[in-house]
């Protein structure tokens, strides 16, 4: 990156899913409600008029572009893909804690689902994907339509806090988190513009 570049991140969560109440839902493609068109608009003003559209493979981040830019072909980021439940994708909550009361559930970003990541898995991967993509985009923005863990971890990277820090702050579906990038003395100065913005309709 240039010395004196600016690089804009735009972090919005995709809609709300349909029928995952209470569930570990992670890497399932599961389809997004459709999003209202009131609430498209109100977000979109809140975008730049140019950038570089992103989301996670998923279905439903896709769907959530679409409805926010219509006509937009995002590019496909895998490492911005939720994080991997494993063997707990698909089941409840309550059922996943009977079944495992042996973990430590006081720290919940170090523990791995059987066949998946912890969130603290999650953060690593996100802030190599983070550091890797500004590079790449340095001085343009960037607007990254993609899920929950995926943003507290791109805060926590941003910010330097530790997971279990970071899996403690909240991503509402469709609301808006801002991160900038500049350079200064030749490193990587990172500043929190807004966090879980969400439009009021």
């Amino acid at each position: 990156m240039n010395a004196g570049s600016r690089t804009d991140w735009f972090l919005i969560r995709h809609a709300p899913v349909q029928g995952q109440e209470a569930r570990y839902y992670g890497q399932l493609d599961v389809a997004a409600e459709p999003v209202s068109p009131v609430v498209a608009a109100g977000l979109s003003r809140l975008l730049p008029p140019v950038a570089v559209w992103m989301s996670s493979p998923l279905s439903r981040t896709r769907a959530t572009v679409l409805a926010l830019k219509l006509g937009a072909d995002p590019i496909a980021i895998q490492d911005f893909t939720e994080q991997n439940f494993g063997l707990w994708q698909g089941r409840g909550h309550n059922e996943v804690y009977a079944a495992n009361k042996g973990f430590d559930w006081n720290n919940p970003a170090k523990i791995r689902p059987p066949e998946g990541e912890s969130f603290a898995d999650l953060t690593a991967r996100i802030a190599n994907a983070m550091e890797r993509l500004t590079a790449h985009y340095a001085g343009h923005s960037i607007v990254a339509v993609t899920h929950a863990g995926v943003i507290r971890s791109a805060i926590g990277f941003a910010l330097g806090l530790d997971p279990g820090t970071a899996l403690r702050i909240d991503i509402a579906p469709l609301s808006l988190t801002r991160l900038t990038c500049r350079i200064v003395n030749g490193e990587p100065v990172w500043s929190l513009g807004c966090v879980n913005y969400e439009v009021v309709v």
